[in-house]
């Protein structure tokens, strides 16, 4: 790969208890709509980073998405470019009814882990939240404040995604 553009993280949306596995998401995101799933010809995400930490891949590392599976595309400020999803299990509280930051210190030590690595690789690389882009205002995945985090692990603010101002012209 020659290049990444951009790095995303998310949650799978499921209860801060559900241990699901690769195999788990892969089925979900592959199902047809009509069965329940996601419709997807591929995984929404290339990584998944387990509850105990275990990083697992989902596509390969040569095979980015260029194609908007998110709709992070959509709207005034699209995300474009060649882009990597890591999702973590969890993302939602118990019963699955609220929002919920639900990352172990194991999935936190490996999302640091994965960064660091994809900013030393790609310097000019952007990592932000599913719900950090204009259009994914509405979604509060993946519970936490990425770019706040971020700062607080200290990764370059040039790698930390910023949304763009709204600008009204006369």
């Amino acid at each position: 790969m020659e290049t990444l553009n951009y790095l995303v993280i998310h949650s799978t949306n499921t209860s801060e208890v559900k241990d699901l596995s690769k195999y788990d998401v892969i089925n979900h995101h592959a199902k047809l709509i009509s069965n329940g799933g996601l419709g997807f010809n591929r995984p929404g995400f290339d990584y998944l980073v387990l509850q105990d930490g275990t990083l697992e891949t989902l596509v390969n590392e040569n095979s980015p998405t260029d194609v908007d599976l998110w709709g992070i595309s959509g709207g005034k400020h699209p995300i474009l470019g060649w882009v990597k999803h890591i999702g973590y299990v969890g993302g939602r509280t118990l019963k699955e009814a609220f929002w919920k930051d639900t990352r172990t210190e194991e999935q936190t030590k490996t999302l640091e882990a994965i960064i660091r690595f994809y900013t030393l690789r790609f310097p000019k690389i952007i990592v932000l939240g599913f719900d950090d882009p204009k259009a994914m205002d509405e979604s509060k995945n993946p519970a936490f404040d990425v770019q706040g985090w971020l700062e607080s692990i200290g990764i370059p603010t040039h790698n930390q995604y910023r949304k763009p101002m709204n600008v009204r012209t006369i």
